[in-house]
């Protein structure tokens, strides 16, 4: 059986990043309160943005060589968390709990009992899915090796 060694370094680029996003993300949830202004509208959109683009900077400086997936994979976190988030809020809004039936079938009131509240629930648990991503993210980066290319040289072989 091999052994998987743990890229310690990576794991802390790459969570500590996002936990740096996270900070910044409740701050700037903090600054806005309901019904939301046009000046609210910045903040808004940092609770949305901060993660995933701190997390994509850990990662940057943790392995430069992997950018690109990086910028792919911290861009789908923060492109379809958001339907996650909007989900879960139109399950919870209208019980305070997990709730199928309101899912599907109460949807009306459940978007309007949502924007009474001025979307609590999805504000607070897109920080939540981003900072549990973002803890899956690491862990995997941390238990795999590096498998883009770095600038080393390949060995070379004579011809036989």
């Amino acid at each position: 059986m091999l052994k998987q060694k743990f890229d310690i370094k990576t794991f802390l680029f790459i969570f500590g990043a996002a936990l740096l996003g996270t900070i910044w993300a409740v701050y700037n949830r903090g600054l806005i309160q309901h019904p939301y202004q046009y000046e609210m509208f910045r903040p808004l959109v940092w609770i949305i943005f901060a993660i995933p683009f701190a997390m994509f900077w850990g990662w940057f400086f943790a392995r430069p060589t992997e950018r690109w997936w990086a910028a792919f994979v911290c861009f789908c976190v923060y492109f379809f968390s958001p339907f996650v988030a909007a989900r879960y809020e139109s399950c919870t809004v209208l019980t305070g709990s997990f709730n199928l039936i309101s899912c599907f079938v109460e949807t009306a009131a459940a978007q309007e009992a949502a924007s009474a509240n001025g979307h609590a629930i999805y504000f607070q648990t897109i920080v939540v899915i981003h900072v549990i991503v973002a803890f899956a993210i690491a862990l995997h980066r941390g238990l795999r090796s590096s498998t883009m290319p770095g600038n080393e040289e390949l060995p070379q072989y004579e011809a036989s």
